[in-house]
């Protein structure tokens, strides 16, 4: 079912005028993080970075912050919304009474009736597809992924198209497909386990064929992301709770035998549930999780974002209580604070606290051609907003 609307609160912000802000650092002589948040955007123009005899590091900069209100988001007050690669256009949760059960594929979940909606974004009306139907982990210039669930209790997955036209089913058969992403070379991975088991297996459908992950006795996968030079994933197994990475390149393929010895592991905790699992990839867009350093995460021992390079076996931490982050690029992270949201170097700067950018709890979902799309929680749902950093244009 598919219905149109115009929107009732994009007009709530008003065409709010552009907020400038003024951030100046100040001097660190310690070798970690310490006192109010500092600027971390490198060498770029207007800063300046002096490393001390006694091994002090000043850094001076100047940084314009201007904040674009683009409404608000009627959403089921759960799920982070979903924003298309060149940034204009957005998805969300409209309605869902998902319980946990649905949402991490287990069994014993209860009768759904969920909804999602999309728009561009800077339009003032949508669409909105339900009424079973579970907004997934990945958009791409054709769509949203989307699992729908059925009445005999299986699980589609499918590409919701940017028009609102019905889904074109990706994976469709008898069983409890979830946690679907897509890969740079359209590569399609997910989860998936017959209706009367509890673990899930992991699939990649690749340009090379079919690559079925390797399952110990009671192991269940989750939270795949596709990467150019691997896999990676979640691994649950009697509370244990590690990434795991399998690398393997373009044009090689791997049995689940040989795939097994390969695999590099990261454990992260020993008393994990799924949900600790579902939360350890949930705060990162799973096409941005993934890059040369490594895979972005969150760590629930540290309970907070991380970098995981397995082939150095190398973790770096990211912002201290940090929930959520947009890696942009390999040497700036943007994170997600419960007061506020920072910017800070990749590898941090030894000494130097990250930016504070804009107080409130906001989590960046995606950028456009002029600046991060970022989502906020709000009375009725979610507020979005743009984020640009430098002079304003002239007039």
């Amino acid at each position: 079912m598919t219905r149109r609307w115009n929107s009732e609160r994009l007009g709530a912000l008003g065409p709010a005028p552009l907020v400038a802000c003024v951030l100046l650092a100040g001097c660190v002589s310690s070798t970690e993080p310490a006192g109010t948040a500092r600027v971390v955007v490198g060498r770029s123009s207007g800063s300046v970075l002096i490393r001390n005899p006694d091994g002090s590091v000043i850094r001076d900069a100047l940084l314009r912050l201007r904040v674009e209100a683009l409404g608000t988001l009627r959403t089921d007050g759960f799920r982070l919304p979903l924003v298309s690669p060149a940034g204009d256009r957005i998805a969300w949760q409209a309605r869902s009474n998902a319980d946990w059960p649905m949402l991490l594929a287990e069994p014993g979940s209860g009768a759904l009736n969920a909804f999602v909606a999309a728009r561009p974004l800077a339009a003032e009306s949508g669409w909105e597809v339900g009424d079973r139907l579970l907004l997934g982990r990945q958009a791409d210039d054709r769509g949203v992924l989307v699992e729908s669930i059925r009445e005999d209790g299986s699980r589609w997955i499918g590409r919701l198209p940017w028009d609102g036209s019905e889904p074109t089913w990706m994976v469709q058969d008898a069983r409890m497909n979830a946690f679907g992403t897509l890969g740079p070379r359209g590569e399609m991975g997910w989860c998936h386990r017959s209706l009367e088991e509890a673990c899930l297996g992991l699939s990649v459908q690749r340009p090379e064929g079919r690559l079925d992950f390797p399952r110990r006795d009671g192991e269940s996968w989750t939270m795949p992301v596709v990467a150019t030079d691997g896999i990676y994933a979640c691994s649950l197994r009697d509370g244990i709770l590690d990434l795991a990475f399998l690398p393997i390149r373009p044009g090689e393929h791997l049995t689940p035998s040989q795939a097994e010895p390969a695999m590099l592991r990261q454990r992260l905790s020993i008393r994990a549930t799924p949900r600790t699992a579902w939360q350890v990839l949930e705060g990162v867009c799973a096409d941005r999780a993934a890059g040369p350093g490594g895979l972005t995460f969150y760590h629930p021992q540290l309970r907070r974002m991380a970098i995981w390079n397995p082939r150095a076996d190398r973790v770096t931490l990211l912002a201290e209580g940090s929930m959520a982050a947009w890696m942009d690029g390999e040497g700036t992270a943007i994170c997600s604070l419960s007061d506020q949201l920072v910017m800070q170097e990749v590898p941090p700067e030894p000494g130097m606290a990250p930016l504070k950018l804009i107080p409130g709890l906001w989590t960046c979902r995606g950028r456009d051609g002029t600046g991060f799309i970022l989502a906020g929680p709000s009375a009725d749902g979610l507020v979005v907003s743009r984020l640009l950093l430098g002079d304003p244009p002239p007039e």
